[in-house]
């Protein structure tokens, strides 16, 4: 679905004055999730990711601004939406507004954008991958009295569990895994942000810059809001006064 709004004072208008040279934008706000469900505070890979494709494959829309609100989560998710990202950007120019945060997951599928504007105060960066297994094994021994034992044809046959300590070779695996997300997410900032992928080693590590410390090591273009990106998607289509902003929005649930 969506809304068809005036792109100088984002005025609701008719849905069938829709034209054919039109400025797309998509909202990406809250926590990054995997799921193609519909549900506010959260961001669902396959549902963002559905809408940028809807933009891509739409011969109307000429450029896309996404807004982007998110603190991270799924690194999957990420990816997911990431994908589509590239492919958006291969075929039409893209423009990322960053909103008051944009960081991890949140700044992983800002990097495709051709243009990256941010406000002075956005919280940004936090190229970083993480992981925790927690351990009841104690607490459910002390307050339940309740212990575990588990019989396997190897060391490995029962997995990652709750209720018992990593072995050794079980946090080789797990630390492999984050390394390898580590290192594919400071391989898209540097092909996207066109860095040395040294360059983006010294600013990864998890750090969170504010938007006019991402603009001074090049994690942001430029300092703007909401529309200037708008301005900036039409500029690089080479869109002339009097397009559409083409609001793409998840379906509802009947209930909702």
């Amino acid at each position: 679905g969506f809304n068809m709004i005036k792109s100088n004072n984002l005025t609701v208008v008719n849905p069938q004055m829709a034209g054919n040279q039109n400025v797309g934008i998509i909202y990406a706000d809250g926590q990054i999730v995997d799921g193609n469900e519909v549900g506010s505070g959260y961001i669902f890979g396959n549902s963002l990711a559905q809408q940028i494709r809807e933009a891509r494959l739409d011969s109307s829309v000429k450029s896309v601004v996404v807004r982007v609100n998110s603190p991270g989560g799924s690194a999957l998710a990420s990816d997911v939406i990431w994908r589509e990202m590239v492919l958006l950007q291969q075929e039409k120019p893209l423009v990322v507004s960053m909103g008051e945060y944009a960081a991890s997951g949140g700044y992983y599928i800002s990097v495709p954008a051709d243009f990256i504007y941010a406000n002075k105060l956005t919280l940004t960066g936090s190229i970083g991958v993480f992981g925790v297994i927690f351990n009841l094994e104690n607490t459910l021994n002390k307050y339940l009295g309740i212990t575990f034992d588990m019989a396997g044809t190897s060391p490995t046959a029962n997995g990652i569990t709750l209720f018992t300590p990593l072995t050794t070779r079980q946090k080789e695996v797990l630390n492999q895994s984050v390394d390898r997300v580590y290192s594919t997410f400071t391989n898209h900032v540097a092909e996207g942000r066109n860095m040395p992928v040294e360059d983006v080693l010294k600013i990864a590590e998890g750090r969170v810059w504010s938007g006019s410390n991402a603009v001074e090591i090049g994690l942001v273009d430029e300092i703007g809001g909401l529309t200037h990106a708008v301005a900036k998607a039409s500029q690089l289509a080479g869109l002339k006064k009097g397009y559409l902003l083409y609001e793409f929005n998840a379906t509802l649930s009947p209930f909702e």
